[in-house]
């Protein structure tokens, strides 16, 4: 829920609250977002959501470390710093709610940043934000016998492909259990795992390293998109316990 803010007498309608050097805690900014006017969910203009009503945020202050936030919030895929202005097609009308969004790129959703006071600013529609994000990170356990197991695949580019093994380890198998919701992964010997044949064609991705804390297989280090040292016999198997939360 977003507390009300008490306005000070000092505090002006154009003021920015960065340059008051004063003990002034920062509003909590709205926590639902959402890109519309795009070509889809993860591309367009953003909004937020304050007091019932949905507003733009202005590009002044807009970088892309608060991009990267807000498709993290989405759901979608990496971010990319788009520079493109709204046109008189896609710019928002009616309320600009924010303007100087700080975010370090961190944080799980934008309600985590900082910001000036919610509807005091000297922006116009002109100046809307627009943010772009990459398809949504899929991936699959694929010829296991459950959703649950099996040689993992990722989606990129619209084609899947498999995942090396170099330094593949338990915390990146409890990334993959974690983002499809399938519990804890689950040790297997590895003549269990050789039963698998192995992909062909695209191999994606190599050297993954997560922390074991990320939502998504895409949050944790790895080589660039394609570039490998491996073949299909050191493809990526995973067993994940179906059913059990993560606790």
């Amino acid at each position: 829920m977003v507390e009300e803010l008490v306005e000070p007498p000092y505090v002006g309608r154009l003021c920015s609250c960065r340059e008051q050097k004063l003990n002034l805690s920062f509003p909590t900014i709205p926590g639902t977002v959402r890109l519309v006017d795009g070509p889809g969910r993860c591309k367009g203009r953003l909004e937020v959501k304050h007091q019932k009503q949905w507003g733009t945020v202005c590009k002044a202050g807009w970088n892309l470390s608060a991009a990267k936030v807000v498709c993290r919030q989405l759901g979608c895929g990496k971010a990319t710093l788009i520079k493109r202005c709204c046109n008189k097609d896609t710019q928002g009308q009616g309320l600009i709610w924010l303007s100087n969004v700080s975010c370090s790129g961190q944080e799980e959703d934008l309600q985590h940043c900082l910001s000036g006071l919610e509807g005091y600013n000297n922006c116009t529609h002109d100046e809307d934000t627009w943010v772009e994000c990459e398809d949504p990170f899929k991936l699959r356990l694929v010829n296991g016998d459950t959703s649950c197991s099996g040689r993992l695949e990722v989606l990129h580019k619209g084609i899947w492909g498999s995942v090396c093994d170099d330094g593949w380890a338990k915390k990146e198998e409890q990334v993959v259990c974690q983002q499809l919701g399938c519990g804890k992964p689950i040790f297997v010997p590895a003549k269990a795992r050789k039963k698998f044949v192995p992909g062909n064609g695209r191999i994606w991705l190599d050297d993954v390293h997560c922390k074991g804390e990320e939502q998504s297989l895409e949050q944790c280090q790895h080589r660039s998109w394609g570039y490998h040292d491996c073949n299909h016999k050191e493809d990526v198997v995973v067993f994940c316990l179906e059913g059990q939360p993560d606790i």
